[in-house]
């Protein structure tokens, strides 16, 4: 299957499942993700198994058992009428870099829906983003959205491809959802932003 067919096969399965899930986005957004975007999507799992077993290999003990514990949990489906929406505490574990984990503290971050679908807005912290999640299957949402810095306005996925970012949300059975970056803006090779209640 060529790019094309697979980013039209994409975009047909979000956009149906926007009929059967009125609070996820629409689908339209998805006619803006580039062939590298479309790329970055299909190679998800082994850039997520790379970085994961380097990271797990070179971490330091206290970084390593915060990572183990942020990874822990067995995913739940977005299909049976949960409803993230509200106020959230979320962190950021940026993985590949020097340190090979760096665990930052818990910010501000919220999901809510603008009447097109949930949105995730991150309010507070040096590293800011804001973007629409869409459905890729019962239990992964894909997030396509920009990042900001603290001092700059929100913008959305594709106003500024430069700042683009493209995430799989996971619900989890402890009540905390994961956000997984697998090609980060940055010098780090993957990304996670867990939040908590």
């Amino acid at each position: 299957m060529n790019r094309r067919v697979k980013a039209r096969a994409l975009a047909l399965s979000l956009a149906g499942a926007t009929m059967a899930a009125p609070a996820f986005a629409d689908g339209a957004i998805v006619s803006l993700m580039s062939d590298e975007d479309n790329r970055i999507l299909a190679e998800f799992d082994p850039r997520r198994a790379a970085a994961l077993a380097a990271a797990t290999a070179e971490a330091d003990a206290a970084a390593g058992a915060t990572l183990a514990q942020v990874l822990a949990g067995q995913a739940l489906s977005f299909d049976d009428g949960y409803d993230p929406s509200g106020d959230w505490r979320c962190r950021f574990l940026k993985l590949g870099g020097e340190p090979a984990v760096t665990v930052y503290e818990r910010f501000s971050c919220r999901i809510f829906d603008d009447g097109a679908g949930w949105v995730i807005r991150k309010t507070e912290g040096a590293e800011r983003t804001m973007g629409r999640l869409y459905r890729l299957s019962e239990d992964r949402l894909l997030y396509l959205g920009a990042r900001q810095a603290a001092d700059e306005a929100p913008i959305w996925f594709g106003e500024d491809p430069s700042r683009n970012q493209i995430a799989i949300l996971t619900r989890l059975d402890d009540g905390r959802l994961r956000l997984e970056f697998p090609a980060p803006l940055g010098d780090t090779s993957f990304d996670i932003l867990e939040f908590v209640r």
